[in-house]
């Protein structure tokens, strides 16, 4: 089965040609909303078939709906993509792959993901570790590669960051 992730929320609709307004916290939109790409919205699997960006909201149209009437049913649902569709690069991952993985800097084990918290700087991982809860931005400085095989982010100066 292809597993869901959550890409989005359908906020409202936006102007009179059927156009649906989503507020998307997603890190990789880009990947997600462009025209072919099959969302889900209430169980409805839709295709994309436009895509503006506006302020800081993504407004699509899908199945060529041209009716404000057929897509308000979707107003204040979340929206999915199949996560097999969301074309990945080589050493790229989402966000959400980070949680449980172990962190490792120097082959010392420094704790394990268990949160992942999003600000409009950056984003961070908060890792457990000795009874307590740390953060280590998701920046190269800190950051040198996921493996997503073995389920470990290897780190550089993220040991400096737990006291």
């Amino acid at each position: 089965m292809n597993e869901l992730v959550c890409v989005g929320k359908v906020i409202n609709f936006f102007g009179i040609k059927g156009e649906l307004k989503i507020l998307s916290h997603f890190d990789k939109k880009e990947l997600v909303y462009k025209v072919g790409m099959t969302i889900k919205i209430k169980e409805e699997e839709l295709k994309i078939t436009s895509v503006r960006v506006h302020k800081n909201y993504y407004l699509i149209k899908v199945n060529n709906i041209n009716d404000i009437n057929l897509i308000t049913k979707y107003i204040g649902y979340n929206v999915y993509a199949k996560k097999d569709d969301i074309l990945l690069t080589d050493g790229d991952y989402l966000l959400e792959e980070l949680i449980g993985a172990q962190v490792i800097e120097k082959e010392k084990n420094i704790g394990k993901v268990v949160d992942i918290y999003l600000t409009n700087n950056s984003n961070y991982i908060k890792i457990f570790y000795n009874n307590k809860n740390y953060l280590i931005p998701l920046i190269k400085e800190y950051i040198i590669k996921f493996d997503r095989n073995s389920n470990i982010i290897y780190t550089k100066n993220a040991e400096n960051l737990i006291i």
